[in-house]
């Protein structure tokens, strides 16, 4: 699939506003976000890229400083690649349902009843982000951080379960790995893709030259592959869907594990099983150290996306299953820090550390369906949530000789901005396209320059196609409280949400963040949200559980 491909994949697209490269005219901003400064919106940057409204606000702030950052970022990318030959590869590690103090790093490890010592230590070298965000859910933040928007642009608003149809990664959008792949990169994507699979939709229509893959998280597919509710699932069954597993015979669309090359049709290579499930996050690792031990001395630089299926409540490889904490959720972390490790591990072995730049994150806070076989946070909400617990989540990035060890930054960083920030390393942040609003900012000076040169303070929650919250600096404002007028948080006093304030916050911030919600909806009418219609293709005929009474 081209960056210019035109198929329509089963949805349909509002029409948009005409491409520019910038804000035309002037847009009246009554305040410099508090109300006290007037502001034209008119950039001093020359965009490519089409930002938010919130965006150019602090561009007209910090234009010139920005572009003098940029200046020192490009000179330590020009002398790495002299050094190297090539641009850097790039691998995003995305973890799954790890909350915010799951790891030891983070105030979590031994005392949640398990250790990891690889992503600690990959914090100590690295750079560790004290306030990293994802999307609410599963999908939507593997769109974003494919995409680099707001899921709710691209008609994308919730969890895409087997069977689901009409919506996904729409092909008119353009992924990172097809800007990478443009640039010369080879392309590779292993584990959970759950960004649909229609035609158009899977990770080799959308970038990746190869991909061994499943829609989403198997456990309710294995199921239908012979499983009983005697089978253990790690330490204990599969819980609900045990309990309540349906009719004989139920017609489902199960899927399995996916293998393809850009250009072919994707083929199943296993179905889903209980016991592949379990080891399931190990074997994708196998994959992705295959692929860099492949490309390792290609005189083209890779990009790896490894997507783990872990830390949901089931299953557990029976390798680490001897956790003190006695979990699922304790066996999956301590199977994805040690293969973590492995990737790690390869990079120095092979010699390419140093030009390889990783990036590990959790795609959203932990799921307590199940507790204590979930995952946990001590920020409040959870998966689904808008809450910090529900989308502040841990992330790092380690990159030896060109990220400083040992940094953990306050800095505001959201997973839309690793989309823009992994285009401008590779050179081709000018190919991402203005006919729409792209969230992802780049981050390249917060990497390389340190803590204070982010390049967002801001950030829209959002929950499906509702705005539920806005962050600046360090307030964060709820569009529908729940109880009147209690909006407005300051998490650097209150993290954990616990007490609203109107006087001291709201009293003051409400109308600039009335003014920054204003124009983000004038945004959007410029520059329409996409439309997708979603059915279940199992259901497009009726079921009788009970044909033969």
């Amino acid at each position: 699939m081209s960056i210019h491909s035109t198929r329509r994949c089963m949805v349909t697209q509002v029409q948009a506003a005409p491409v520019r490269t910038r804000l035309s005219g002037i847009l009246a901003k009554s305040a410099l976000w508090l109300g006290l400064l007037p502001l034209a919106l008119t950039p001093s940057f020359s965009h490519a890229i089409q930002p938010d409204a919130e965006y150019l606000v602090r561009e007209k702030q910090f234009g010139d400083q920005w572009s003098a950052e940029d200046k020192q970022v490009q000179k330590k990318l020009t002398a790495l690649e002299e050094k190297f030959g090539k641009k850097p590869n790039i691998i995003f590690i995305l973890a799954d349902d790890i909350g915010y103090t799951e790891l030891g790093s983070y105030g979590g490890g031994k005392v949640r009843g398990f250790a990891t010592p690889r992503l600690d230590e990959m914090a100590d070298e690295g750079m560790r982000f004290l306030q990293f965000y994802s999307e609410p859910s599963c999908t939507p933040t593997r769109a974003a951080l494919m995409s680099g928007r707001h899921p709710v642009r691209m008609g994308l608003l919730g969890v895409l379960f087997p069977g689901t149809s009409g919506m996904g990664l729409a092909d008119e959008e353009l992924t990172v790995a097809e800007l990478l792949s443009g640039a010369g990169y080879h392309t590779g994507m292993f584990g959970k893709w759950h960004l649909g699979n229609d035609q158009g939709m899977t990770p080799i229509e959308q970038g990746f030259d190869e991909a061994i893959w499943h829609e989403g998280n198997a456990p309710w597919w294995s199921l239908y592959h012979g499983v009983k509710g005697s089978d253990n699932a790690g330490y204990v069954n599969i819980g609900a869907l045990f309990w309540a597993p349906g009719p004989d015979n139920f017609s489902y669309d199960t899927g399995g594990i996916l293998s393809g090359k850009k250009g072919e049709a994707p083929k199943v290579v296993e179905p889903f099983t209980l016991e592949g499930y379990d080891t399931m996050d190990s074997d994708v690792a196998d994959d992705v150290i295959d692929f860099v031990e492949r490309h390792a001395d290609s005189d083209r630089p890779f990009f790896a996306y490894f997507a783990g299926k872990g830390n949901h409540f089931w299953g557990a490889h029976p390798d680490f299953m001897n956790q003190p904490a006695g979990t699922n959720n304790s066996a999956q972390m301590a199977e994805h820090d040690h293969n973590v490790g492995r990737v790690l591990d390869k990079l120095e072995g092979l010699g390419i550390a140093d030009n390889t730049l990783v990036v590990w994150m959790s795609d959203n806070g932990p799921m307590y369906a199940m507790h204590p076989h979930g995952g946990y946070s001590l920020l409040r909400g959870e998966k689904g949530d808008t809450w910090e617990g529900g989308v502040r989540v841990p992330a790092m990035v380690w990159w030896p000789g060109m990220i400083e060890a040992g940094q953990e930054p306050v800095d505001i960083i959201q997973v839309t901005d690793m989309f823009t920030t992994a285009a401008a390393i590779a050179g081709v942040k000018s190919d991402i396209p203005s006919d729409r609003v792209t969230d992802g900012v780049d981050q390249r000076a917060l990497f390389l320059l340190g803590e204070g040169k982010s390049r967002r303070d801001y950030i829209f929650h959002y929950n499906k196609e509702k705005l539920e919250a806005v962050r600046k600096d360090q307030l964060k404002f709820r569009t529908k409280p729940e109880k009147h007028h209690h909006n407005c948080y300051n998490l650097h006093h209150d993290p954990d949400e616990r007490y609203p304030d109107l006087a001291r916050y709201c009293l003051w911030a409400g109308p600039g963040f009335g003014k920054m919600i204003q124009d983000h909806k004038a945004m959007i009418e410029k520059f329409p949200h996409r439309v997708q219609n979603v059915y279940q293709r199992e259901f497009d005929y009726p079921f009788d559980p009970n044909p033969n009474q």
